[in-house]
């Protein structure tokens, strides 16, 4: 075939390098509340604050270039819905620990039920690997934040990682075989995927 004009300089089509499973020193860029739609949660941004991987969100959008970027380094901290059931027990024990991590992480910060103070604050966080039906019917695994822990014990390594939650034939990346379904009840903070402006830029 007859070769293609400027060729060298089309970039290809790229996976999206994930993080090893790990736990994290993080800086929350920003957190707002998200309302109406029956579960009301709020929605922290991040990115890695330290180590091998610092920054890392913010190098995996700048090197998007089509017209749906979106920071990667999100997820859903749900809110207690006050209805006495066990779910929503477990759902207040999680936002507890998120709030005494960050208590626990920055020196003199004290919740006060604002979540727009989070911004520039750090917190530890401890990372597990999902999987998730794709539109298409595959499966696909990420990364994802599943529980906050203090910057202290991520710095000293003294924690222990989540286990996996395969619900629908996942495994881990390089894994040769899926891993056995962790039984879990579905409360995983979740990432997010809509478009976001980058107000903190």
């Amino acid at each position: 075939m007859k070769p293609i004009a400027n060729y060298d300089s089309v970039k290809g089509y790229t996976e999206f390098q994930q993080l090893p499973k790990d736990g994290y020193v993080l800086e929350i860029k920003q957190a707002k509340e998200v309302t109406g739609n029956g579960n009301p949660y709020i929605e922290v941004m991040f990115d890695i604050a330290e180590g091998e991987y610092k920054d890392f969100y913010k190098q995996d959008y700048d090197k998007q270039t089509g017209e749906d970027k979106r920071w990667r380094g999100q997820f859903r901290l749900y809110e207690p819905l006050q209805d006495g059931s066990e779910k929503d027990g477990w759902t207040i024990r999680e936002f507890k620990t998120f709030t005494n991590s960050l208590e626990d992480s920055n020196n003199g910060y004290h919740w006060d039920w604002d979540e727009t103070k989070w911004a520039k604050k750090l917190i530890g966080g401890l990372f597990h690997y999902r999987d998730y039906q794709k539109q298409d019917g595959s499966v696909g695994t990420v990364l994802n934040f599943k529980r906050a822990a203090s910057v202290d014990d991520i710095r000293k390594g003294n924690f222990t990682l989540p286990k996996d939650n395969f619900r629908f034939g996942g495994y881990a990346p390089g894994s040769l075989a899926p891993e056995n379904n962790t039984g879990t009840s579905g409360d995983d903070f979740v990432v997010t995927s809509e478009d976001e402006e980058l107000p903190w830029n």
